[in-house]
């Protein structure tokens, strides 16, 4: 019996076929079945990039053409005798509109920090920002740096008191559950806030319902609150590193939280993020 379903975007290029194997490895550890997605750009998709006029609308078209093609290449040679069920998708459109339509039917999905590091990647970029806030899934946000092989036997909650940090340590919990070690990390700001807050010791309780032991973290706000969250999870050596993501969208314009932010550009783990 399969465990559920994860999507995972496929680009060309070596950045992307790192992020696919760590993909089929997080499937076969947790006998998922995985959906390898890649978006064929449609001319609303090419406008909706750099192109501004008819003959690079064309050329960027035909160029997402080779790309599908190398990707679904790609899909197939690192999948190959893995053991997993899987699946292709090749769709035609905005890259944005696909992913968060397609995320709907996943249980999880696996992109790219689209830190651009590779020469040989797509046509079109992903922000990950973009998808975490637009589908209703938790996304595992990859750097081009993190290994190839899914781990998560030593996970960081980043707590605060607020419904996305809720949603991604509920969201974690069959993860979590598998760990040898859980640490509660929670940021106290200087000036307490009069809401009512739930603090990192009470979540520690309601885990341990769970069969879920864990640390618990509590240290003053410096000035860059993102990287004491990235110092702790290298302190504690931590394999992933989940977090609630904050910021809105408006006609595409994004305003993330400095946290968030932090933790999509510019950690070296793999982090899960849920809005």
């Amino acid at each position: 019996m399969k465990n559920g379903q994860i999507l995972v975007h496929v680009e060309p290029g070596k950045v992307s076929e790192a992020r696919l194997r760590y993909a089929v490895s997080m499937a076969q550890k947790r006998e998922m079945k995985l959906v390898g997605l890649t978006v064929r750009l449609s001319p609303g998709g090419a406008v909706s990039t750099i192109a501004t006029d008819i003959h690079a609308i064309a050329a960027l078209c035909e160029a997402s053409e080779e790309c599908c093609r190398r990707a679904q290449a790609q899909f197939a040679a690192v999948t190959k005798g893995s053991g997993i069920e899987c699946e292709w998708i090749e769709a035609t459109g905005i890259p944005l509109q696909i992913i968060a339509a397609e995320s709907g039917r996943a249980d999880l999905v696996i992109l790219g920090a689209n830190d651009r590091r590779d020469p040989d990647g797509g046509v079109y970029e992903i922000a990950p920002a973009d998808i975490v806030l637009a589908c209703g899934t938790p996304v595992l946000v990859v750097p081009a740096d993190a290994p190839v092989s899914f781990k998560a036997q030593r996970i960081l909650l980043a707590w605060k008191s607020s419904p996305q940090a809720a949603r991604a340590m509920k969201d974690a919990l069959p993860l979590m559950k598998g760990a040898d070690a859980v640490a509660i990390t929670e940021i106290v700001p200087e000036t307490v806030a009069e809401t009512y807050e739930v603090s990192a010791q009470s979540v520690a309780d309601y885990l341990a319902l769970h069969d879920i032991q864990a640390t618990v973290d509590r240290m003053p706000a410096a000035r860059d609150t993102g990287y004491q969250i990235l110092q702790a999870a290298a302190d504690g050596e931590c394999d992933l590193i989940v977090a609630g993501a904050y910021g809105h969208s408006r006609f595409r314009e994004w305003a993330l939280g400095g946290v968030t932010r932090t933790l999509l550009y510019d950690s070296a783990l793999p982090c899960l993020m849920s809005h």
